[in-house]
């Protein structure tokens, strides 16, 4: 498995896009174009947001990304990690696990000493297992959310 940043003309950004749009876009109401353009939003000064890929003999299976500001109902927490996405043939084999490691990584590199997610999965999930701790239940988009912390340390 291959880990890396995609650049802003990466072909693989598509993919991803299609991906994304089918898990969280449609019930968003985004059209995948709209998609297209959340996933390919510029860079800011500090390198947010950040988007890593993994792939599997060159091909893309999985991506994850480190945001800035992702829920507008709490700007206290300025980093988040979000769009953990595995490919549906290469789920249940660690890659996400792998993925949100990564990304904790890439984010000490950026000078990052904690991140924040939402997730869907009310008792943490994977996220839990992987030592991020629960703060608050909140809505997101008409979905109850838990948002979650995790320090991170260089």
């Amino acid at each position: 498995m291959e880990f890396r940043g995609l650049s802003a003309e990466a072909p693989e950004r598509l993919q991803l896009a299609q991906w994304y749009h089918a898990q969280w876009g449609r019930d968003a109401g985004l059209s995948l174009e709209q998609e297209l353009q959340r996933l390919n939003a510029p860079q800011d000064a500090d390198g947010f947001p950040h988007l890593i890929a993994a792939f599997d003999g060159g091909q893309l299976v999985g991506a994850v990304q480190l945001k800035r500001r992702e829920m507008q109902a709490f700007p206290q927490y300025e980093h988040w990690l979000g769009s953990v996405f595995v490919a549906d043939h290469h789920r249940g084999r660690g890659l996400a696990s792998g993925l949100v490691e990564q990304a904790a990584a890439q984010a000490v590199r950026m000078g990052v000493s904690e991140l924040h997610l939402q997730t869907e999965a009310l008792e943490g999930g994977l996220y839990a297992r992987l030592g991020w701790k629960a703060l608050h239940e909140a809505d997101s988009h008409g979905y109850r959310v838990l948002v979650m912390v995790r320090g991170l340390s260089a």
